[in-house]
């Protein structure tokens, strides 16, 4: 049996030291021993041997309640590489570059018309990242990988859309081969939901206290499941799609087939259908969330059912997973409490555990465009081509590429 030499077993913990840094986006040396199981002295010398590369960097901060020197915090530096992110939505797409410290170094939004097609897209997501890499002065070989945000389900053995429908056009391949190619990186798709819900996750940091539910209330409804900093997928790549289990077993027959389906009720176009019932005219998301601000009652009525109907969906949920936070994402989240309070009300008639914490996102639009450049950092294993390349900067000096 052929022993590991001191190099390789070096080169391995600092891989390890790496990877708590891209989780957690910064960590004390003291953290760094415990997550890693390394010894004081052996992350010392790693750090040295990282910071020597131009790989991190140490910040000192007072903490308010100690006395005596400040805590120094280790953080990868933008040198360590940099991650692409894109969330392709029904009505827009956007791009953001961000380095491994988790900063978004630039980002930009186009809007589009509800169901654009896919070859528009593909070129205003190209010539974006472009842009947004010239901007953030990001060379080629800085990049490490790119996530892509699509809202449909995403099945797990390929970048293959579950429900091309949801999107005319877009197959999810297409725009992920085009990436890969022109930039030389490995790129993944992900449902939006799904990002959403590693968003949240992860801005709590690697020290949350149970599991999340994030709940895309947009035009449909989606679900995204993270058990700690893991998103749950599910075998095909259908866990979440809570806009499909049934609130109204007679209901409207849903586009997908079955009858009742949550997203008629709670979701911002099922809410739209049956608003252009009354003479209120309402003809938008945005316009629905301003007159139920302004107070107007039918608004309100089709907002309070079609919470209720969510709420209950929700508890059904969290009976099976038991989880501490649901967070509420997209743009009928804006409706804060009045689509919150109703979810509350519902997951009260639970009868076990302690109580469940909903509340709304403070990401907003942005969750999954941040869950994107989430999968890069917490995700390395599925970008390993480029992770533990050596290669030369432009000024000569030896850096890993992460």
């Amino acid at each position: 049996m052929v022993q590991p030499t001191s190099g390789a077993i070096r080169a391995a913990n600092r891989v390890r030291v790496v990877d708590v840094l891209r989780h957690a986006g910064s960590a004390t040396r003291a953290e760094l021993a415990e997550q890693t199981g390394l010894s004081r002295a052996t992350i010392s010398s790693l750090v040295g041997d990282l910071a020597q590369r131009g790989l991190v960097s140490e910040r000192r901060s007072r903490s308010e309640h100690r006395q005596g020197r400040p805590t120094a915090t280790v953080a990868l530096n933008r040198s360590a590489g940099v991650a692409i992110a894109v969330d392709v939505g029904v009505r827009h797409v956007a791009v953001a570059v961000g380095d491994l410290s988790r900063t978004v170094l630039t980002e930009r939004w186009t809007t589009l018309p509800r169901g654009h097609g896919a070859a528009k897209g593909i070129e205003i997501v190209v010539r974006s990242i472009e842009e947004t890499l010239s901007q953030a002065a990001v060379e080629p070989e800085q990049l490490i990988g790119a996530a892509i945000s699509i809202a449909a389900p995403v099945a797990t053995d390929s970048e293959r859309l579950l429900v091309p429908g949801v999107l005319p056009g877009w197959n999810g391949s297409e725009l992920a081969g085009r990436v890969a190619q022109q930039w030389n990186i490995p790129v993944v798709m992900e449902n939006d939901a799904n990002l959403g819900a590693l968003a949240e996750a992860v801005s709590r940091g690697h020290s949350d206290d149970g599991d999340l539910l994030y709940v895309k209330v947009a035009s449909r409804v989606g679900l995204g499941v993270a058990f700690g900093s893991q998103v749950h997928r599910g075998r095909d790549g259908y866990a979440g799609e809570l806009g499909h289990v049934t609130a109204e077993p007679d209901g409207e027959r849903c586009w997908c087939g079955r009858r009742g389906c949550l997203e008629l009720y709670a979701g911002g176009d099922g809410m739209l259908r049956r608003l252009g019932r009354t003479t209120l005219g309402v003809n938008s998301i945005a316009h629905l969330v301003e007159q139920a601000r302004a107070g107007h009652q039918e608004v309100l009525r089709v907002i309070s059912d079609g919470a209720k109907a969510m709420g209950r969906a929700l508890a059904n949920v969290a009976l099976v997973i038991n989880p501490t936070t649901i967070v509420l994402g997209g743009e009928l989240a804006a409706l804060g409490a009045l689509l919150a309070d109703p979810i509350r009300a519902e997951l009260t008639t639970i009868p076990f555990g302690r109580p469940i914490k909903v509340c709304v996102s403070e990401l907003g639009g942005r969750a999954s465009l941040v869950g994107a450049l989430a999968v890069v950092l917490t995700e390395s294993s599925r970008f390993v081509d480029r992770s533990q390349t050596l290669s030369s900067n432009r000024s000569g000096t030896s850096q890993v590429r992460l």
